[in-house]
């Protein structure tokens, strides 16, 4: 497929959206500790797509196929996606000590399964399971503030990034045109979370509960 520059460059903003929507969703941790982890969580999920951008990028420049940067979403996107998930089962939890040691576990487990397996698939689970427990989780303190309207941008954004499976296995879907309702797929699912995110973050801001002394995460 001839890949063009402008589809290359249009697949920043959805990357863009969606790390912005999870660096947003690391300031409800309750902890500093819990929202240090979340925001490297939403920093890594952001670099893994940015490295497949940049990928794409060079692709369709004719600079040539760099796998590495390819092959890095999914490591860095289920790195991310665990990280973030425990700063918000902290959120969820309100500051109570929330295990971090099933979240390592099963992070773990897929990396093992990739190494022994020669397959990145097992990291693609992780990562998958991953960023939706972010959006469901994301649902559930968005229900407790009774932002209803969030809540349904993180179900639509949950079904338009399930809608694109189907649509990956199509016989049209190496065509550019196939490659542009993906991303315009992918673009808006991105947008919606990052509102739901900014909706959250402000309910959050403004009725948030101080931290018990004496808990911690």
């Amino acid at each position: 497929m001839d890949y063009p520059i402008v589809l290359a460059l249009e697949d920043f903003v959805p990357v863009i959206f969606g790390t912005a929507g999870f660096a947003l969703l690391s300031r409800t941790a309750p902890t500093p500790r819990a929202r240090r982890a979340g925001l490297a969580g939403a920093m890594l999920i952001g670099a893994g797509g940015i490295a497949k951008c940049v990928w794409k990028l060079g692709y369709a420049a004719g600079a040539g196929d760099w796998k590495l940067f390819e092959q890095a979403l999914f490591p860095l996107m289920a790195g991310g996606a665990t990280l973030l998930a425990w700063a918000l089962a902290v959120t969820v939890r309100r500051g109570r000590r929330t295990q971090a040691w099933p979240f390592a576990l099963a992070l773990g487990l897929c990396a093992a399964g990739s190494i022994v397996a020669r397959s990145l698939n097992p990291l693609f689970v992780a990562a998958t399971l991953g960023v939706t427990a972010v959006s469901v989780l994301g649902a559930i303190i968005a229900a407790r503030y009774q932002q209803w309207w969030a809540v349904s941008l993180y179900v639509l954004g949950l079904v338009l990034v399930m809608g694109l499976v189907p649509l990956r296995g199509s016989d049209s879907h190496h065509t550019v045109a196939f490659q542009w309702l993906e991303q315009g797929i992918n673009t808006s699912a991105q947008a919606a979370l990052l509102i739901a995110a900014w909706l959250t973050l402000r309910a959050f801001s403004s009725d948030r509960s101080p931290v018990t002394v004496g808990e911690s995460s």
